[in-house]
């Protein structure tokens, strides 16, 4: 079963997401972007949703969830695929999540169906491992 981290700053929002993933996959949902970074430490994760607004996190300068991608994919040695999840672009944009964030490795709409988002996840981890 696939490993999944999500990190948003709104705990029911991350709740509601936990338990429909939960039938899915392995999930630990965050909260605090400080808690979620001494996670990825040690834990291995095959895809991390994360919210474009988190909690700015000032020991290694994060003030949003583009900017922590690019902490990760720079930091981490074999980072899992690391998809920005936010409300800031309409549902099915990959163009405009480029523009906010290219260094991500898809994009999801929170304002999409819960059946979509586990359609792009299945899609995003099947294509990792061809």
């Amino acid at each position: 079963m696939y490993n999944l981290a999500m990190l948003d700053d709104n705990t029911g929002f991350c709740q509601v997401i936990q338990c429909f993933l939960s039938n899915y996959f392995n999930i630990s949902t965050f909260t605090d972007t400080r808690i979620f970074l001494e996670k990825m430490e040690s834990a291995q994760y095959d895809l991390v949703l994360v919210d474009l607004s988190i909690i700015p996190n000032s020991e290694v300068k994060i003030k949003n969830g583009c900017e922590l991608i690019e902490y990760l994919k720079r930091e981490l040695k074999s980072p899992p695929l690391l998809v920005l999840f936010t409300g800031w672009i309409s549902s099915n944009s990959g163009e405009e999540g480029r523009k906010i964030c290219p260094l991500a490795d898809g994009y999801l709409a929170k304002d999409c169906g819960i059946e979509e988002i586990l359609q792009e996840i299945n899609r995003l981890l099947a294509s990792q491992t061809h």
